[in-house]
């Protein structure tokens, strides 16, 4: 798959998942976390599985908040998982503002 098409599928899961997005030219994409304006996804293509064929690629994604300047988690998945992916960086958005509250108020 040419790197125009990888890119043209990164943007269609995006678009699948309502992701309200911005491409830059490094072929990856950047975008709020849905619900949690202070925290920042990045995805991109990562590569492949081991020993599976080239359209086994995996997605890299990272989730960054944005006021600390920090990347809280990432993940190299397969793009079946990217909805679960998203999910769970919204519930792990919750826990670490909670573990956050907790530290500044100790």
């Amino acid at each position: 798959m040419t790197n125009f098409n990888r890119f043209q599928k990164l943007i269609a899961i995006a678009n699948e998942h309502g992701i309200m997005y911005k491409a830059l030219p490094e072929e990856y994409l950047i975008a709020s976390l849905p619900g949690y304006d202070d925290f920042l996804l990045a995805f991109s293509w990562s590569g492949t599985v081991a020993e599976q064929p080239p359209e086994q690629e995996l997605i890299a994604i990272s989730l960054q908040d944005i006021t600390k300047e920090i990347t809280i988690a990432a993940w190299q998945i397969p793009p079946y998982l990217f909805g679960n992916v998203l999910r769970q960086s919204q519930m792990l958005v919750t826990a670490y503002e909670d573990f956050m509250l907790g530290i500044n108020n100790s």
